[in-house]
């Protein structure tokens, strides 16, 4: 404390935190950034942890070097808000602050508490903010004019950052806060704030020799500023809070500060209210040294005993004037120069962002959403293509087409078509590729369901151990249950479950395919000699291969496999289109906080897709026509052809292995998707074990620290909440494990290992006896 006596708030302490694993596993399975990209965000990652271990954890000189540092921090947990959450159930990391005021004792650390949430560390932050720059502008020199405007400028901002908190903490911590992070202590600790700053300008003013009628506005305004910071503090939920210096301190500025502002006013009053002033800044003054320290308005205070003793002789022996009742004067002029200045963001004038390559999560969800609106109409788009191929693959397949034709020009068992089919089928592996895939399906299966297996059960054994300790301490076992937190995670091994039965019925369906299906495939997957023995030879035919019917349904044929062509063409442009929205979601929300990702989605979709969507129609229409020219000319062709017994025979092999040939393609492509389905929701699932796992230990950090907590609670008899904070409300902060039992007899030490051994003793108790008290 200087001559001035200026008050300065305590900083809350904290320990290291590992904050780039977390961060890193979150940023990666959320953001999925791209290569180029998570070189620079790691750096950041680390950047980001040596801040905190600089601003929260070393420490800080009363200088705008170490302010710079705090506020760049917090300033970066802003920043990073909407783009890296932190809570219990998303990111868990464990934050613990100490109480500014609590100075513990010989038996108990500071009162704290731990809590697994980004808004928790922003608060803890930004009231160290406040608190430095209340440090430093009460180590300013006040020599010069820059020292005092440098004061004045910092108790005011200092008096805005308990404002914004005192309004705010509730809703950013969700737990009860410890004492100085009350509403009720911020409040109080902004109007101190206010009135130094208030005092601040009148050092100033003083110095400057300004005029008594200024000196009063400023000096009567300071000392109402006191007043309303003497009753804040003076409030039952916080006066034990507060060292009785300080309390002395601010009931003495505020009776220093009405002596010194009747003592500017008696030198501008009449003589008879001039004596009458000074009669009352006396008997204030005489009040104001009982509680200031020596030293403090010690210039002002002095002055009034000398002016009252001049002014009270010049009466009795010159004036002789009639001395007024105080009580009747008129009330001092107030001016109030100071406020508390809202709190901007950046709080740091040369603050940049270092995750500025990461979106905000508002703009990231809004592109996941878009993802998904274009995943799902490619889907659509190419599975009615897909639909609309398999319709024509099978009315040719009945129609026997274009392996009917083949028989017309040539009389070799095996047509040229179905030659074709079998070697693109063997081309691609045969059967044997097919029960390849088969056979890794269920392994691939077995493995996501044994991960969510593993989630769900540290998510069980979690709960199971807290739900032991609630029943075992009762109401004593202060702290968030496991169905409040783990209800996202739970829905989402859920949601990962029905995508695995969904994914296994659709294998049972593929598999009931292939099996109706094998008998074509296994036949066009042998090699040409055993395809044609298989085939049943075909009968003299009395069609002409170059009859009209014939020479029109070989066109027909020529225009479908054109269709194919262009269709496996226009699937591939609707995969490979790559749009990027994130341009105009982050102008709508720097346009406005509301973003309609609906609409900009659909305009964007129909931007890209539209064409193509065109080109889907078309091919559709083209198809419609094509098959009713092909089911005309077919029955002219079939009205031409003579049949026998053996004709049909061999005209149901030759359909059945048309419908093989197209079958193995569309099983080979389920096999293929459902492969690179279940090898792509393996990382996703281990992923969620790894939040899951981290949710884990950080509650397993959160209960060791309760259970210390609770153990110090029982030293005191069950008391206190963490033996500091004299009378100010609080309650136990949470957190667990014990100390393994003692199995040696330890011989006398010194009093730190006899209160180690008091504690371990004492959660021994709490283990076996449940805390019945």
């Amino acid at each position: 404390m200087n001559s001035y006596s200026f008050l300065a708030v305590p900083l809350k302490s904290t320990s290291d935190v590992d904050l780039v694993k977390p961060l890193t596993t979150y940023i990666d399975t959320v953001f999925n950034t791209s290569d180029d990209n998570k070189a620079e965000v790691a750096e950041a990652v680390q950047e980001l942890n040596k801040l905190r271990s600089k601003a929260c954890c070393q420490p800080l000189d009363k200088h705008q070097s170490a302010l710079d540092i705090v506020t760049r921090y917090y300033d970066q947990l802003v920043a990073i808000e909407n783009k890296i959450i932190i809570s219990a159930t998303q990111n868990p990391v464990v934050f613990k602050w100490k109480d500014a005021f609590d100075k513990g004792s010989l038996f108990f650390s500071k009162a704290s508490l731990s809590i697994s949430d980004g808004s928790f560390e922003r608060a803890a932050v930004l009231f160290n903010c406040g608190a430095l720059m209340s440090h430093i502008a009460a180590s300013q020199p006040f020599l010069t004019d820059e020292e005092m405007k440098t004061a004045a400028k910092l108790f005011q901002q200092s008096a805005g950052v308990f404002a914004r908190l005192r309004d705010t903490v509730l809703g950013m911590v969700q737990q009860d806060p410890t004492p100085d992070l009350t509403p009720d202590t911020l409040s109080a600790l902004s109007a101190l704030m206010l009135a130094q700053a208030q005092e601040s300008i009148y050092i100033k003013a003083f110095k400057d020799s300004m005029k008594p009628s200024a000196l009063v506005k400023i000096a009567a305004q300071a000392a109402d500023f006191y007043l309303e910071a003497q009753k804040a503090m003076n409030r039952d939920s916080v006066k034990g809070l507060w060292e009785k210096e300080w309390l002395q301190v601010v009931n003495g500025k505020s009776l220093g500060f009405q002596a010194i502002a009747q003592l500017h006013q008696a030198a501008v009053s009449c003589k008879c209210e001039q004596l009458s002033r000074l009669t009352e800044a006396l008997r204030l003054s005489e009040l104001a040294s009982k509680y200031l320290p020596p030293g403090c308005l010690s210039e002002q205070l002095n002055s009034i005993q000398k002016r009252y003793a001049a002014a009270k002789k010049d009466n009795d022996f010159i004036y002789h004037e009639r001395i007024a009742d105080f009580r009747s004067l008129p009330a001092l002029p107030r001016a109030a120069l100071v406020k508390a200045l809202p709190v901007t963001h950046p709080i740091s004038p040369r603050f940049k962002d270092m995750f500025s390559s990461v979106v905000p999560v508002q703009v990231h969800n809004a592109m996941q959403c878009y993802e998904g609106r274009k995943g799902e109409l490619v889907n659509i788009e190419t599975g009615r293509l897909r639909e609309h191929t398999q319709l024509m693959n099978g009315i040719l397949a009945s129609l026997n087409l274009p392996a009917a034709l083949d028989d017309v020009t040539s009389m070799d068992t095996l047509p040229e078509s179905i030659k074709q089919k079998s070697a693109k089928v063997k081309q691609a592996g045969g059967i044997a590729e097919l029960e390849r895939l088969f056979k890794e399906l269920p392994s691939l299966y077995k493995r996501n369901e044994e991960i969510l297996d593993e989630t769900n059960r540290m998510l069980t054994e979690e709960k199971e151990s807290d739900d032991t300790l609630r029943r075992q301490f009762g109401t004593k076992w202060q702290r968030m249950s496991s169905e409040q937190l783990t209800g996202p995670l739970l829905q989402e091994i859920g949601k990962y479950r029905g995508i695995l039965h969904t994914a296994s019925s659709a294998d049972k369906m593929v598999k009931d395919k292939f099996e109706a299906n094998r008998a074509a495939i296994e036949m066009l997957s042998k090699n040409e000699v055993e395809l044609r023995n298989a085939i049943p030879g075909q009968a003299q035919h009395s069609v002409e291969g170059a009859s009209e019917a014939v020479k029109k349904l070989r066109a027909l044929m020529n225009q479908v496999q054109e269709i194919k062509v262009q269709r496996e063409k226009l699937e591939k442009d609707f995969k490979s289109v790559r749009s990027d929205i994130t341009d105009d979601l982050l102008r709508a929300m720097a346009e406005s906080q509301l973003l309609n990702e609906e609409q900009i989605s659909k305009e964007k979709i129909q931007q890209i897709f539209g064409p193509l969507k065109e080109q889907v129609e078309a091919s559709i229409k083209q198809q419609d026509h094509v098959m009713a020219e092909v089911q005309t000319w077919n029955t002219r062709f079939t009205n031409e052809k003579s049949g026998s017994g053996s004709g049909a025979e061999r005209e149901r092999v030759l359909k059945m292995l048309a419908a093989g040939h197209d079958s193995f393609n569309e099983l080979k492509g389920n096999l293929e998707e459902g492969t690179k389905f279940y090898n792509d929701l393996t990382p996703i699932l281990v992923r969620l074990q790894q939040k899951v796992s981290d949710f884990s230990f950080a509650r397993q950090t959160e209960k060791e620290d309760h259970m210390r907590q609770m153990q110090q609670n029982i030293i005191s008899g069950g008391s206190s909440g963490g033996g500091g904070g004299g009378g100010a409300a609080s309650t136990p902060p949470p957190r667990p494990p014990p100390p393994a039992p003692r199995t040696e007899v330890e011989p006398p030490v010194p009093p730190p290992r006899t209160q180690q051994s008091l504690q371990g003793l004492c959660c021994e108790f709490l283990l076996l006896h449940g805390f019945r008290e």
